[in-house]
Parts: structure tokens; C-alpha cells; sequence
């Protein structure tokens, strides 16, 4: 148990929470080369409409936000943002297994390679952005 920790119970482990600070950022950096049209993501959504296509865009948007938010508050030793940090984190899963699951979106173009292995990179990251924001709660 770190020293902050003995010291209050509402501390985090600052270690912990640096790099699942660090990491988070780095997964919302990845994910932004994933936009549509742009020279990862390749696939034609036009077939979805503009309400769902930017429903969904809004989504990541906010999903980002949060992220981004919830990294420059966790090196402060937010509690509330390494629990934003796992609800993000599940997000990115959530999202990335809705793709190369071929949920949604649906394209009737194949996934690019880079694009799935990118995908499948950040999947991972994001597990481990959660074993470290909660390593820092003090719950592992």
C-alpha cells in the first residue's frame, strides 16, 4: 500500500495513477488516428445516415472528453477520475468489440489490417488503464 494511502483514505496511489494517466492519453491519441475518411479507417459509412453516423461520432467525441478529462485529473489524484478512467476504459472495449465484431458500424468494405490491429492495441491498453486505475483506488 503506498504512502498515501496509510496517510487518508481518500488519496490514491499516485504511481499507479500517473500511468494509468499516461496510458489513457495515449489510447485517446491512437483512437483519434481511427477516424473516418481518414488514413486508418478506410471503410464507407455513408450507408448509415447522417443521425446515426454523427450519433455515433458524438459519442466517441464525449467517450475522448472524458478521457482526456479524466488523465490531466487523475495527476492530480482525482478518485472520481480513476472511476472515470474504468468507465472509459470499458467504453473503448465496449466500441472496439462492437467493430471487429462487425456489429456496428457495418460496413460492406473488409476492416483495414492496421485499422484492426490499432483496434485490438487499444482494447489491450485500456485493460490495463483499468488494472492500474484501480491499482490506485486501492482495490487491487
Amino acid at each position: 500500500m503506498s504512502h498515501a494511502h496509510r496517510m487518508t483514505g481518500n488519496a490514491i496511489d499516485e504511481g499507479a495513477g500517473r500511468r494509468a494517466s499516461t496510458l489513457l492519453l495515449i489510447l485517446v491519441a491512437t483512437f483519434i488516428t481511427l477516424v473516418p475518411g481518414g488514413p486508418v479507417e478506410t471503410r464507407d459509412f455513408s450507408h448509415l445516415g447522417g443521425a446515426v453516423f454523427w450519433g455515433f461520432n458524438v459519442f466517441l467525441i464525449a467517450l475522448g472528453l472524458a478521457a482526456i478529462a479524466a488523465g490531466i485529473a487523475l495527476r492530480r489524484g482525482s478518485r472520481l477520475a480513476a472511476r472515470i478512467a474504468i468507465a472509459v476504459s470499458w467504453g473503448y472495449i465496449f466500441v472496439v468489440l462492437l467493430d471487429l465484431g462487425h456489429v456496428f458500424p457495418v460496413s460492406s468494405d473488409p476492416i483495414p489490417l492496421l485499422l484492426g490491429l490499432i483496434e485490438i492495441l487499444d482494447a489491450i491498453l485500456a485493460g490495463y488503464v483499468m488494472v492500474l486505475a484501480h491499482r490506485a483506488l486501492g482495490d487491487i
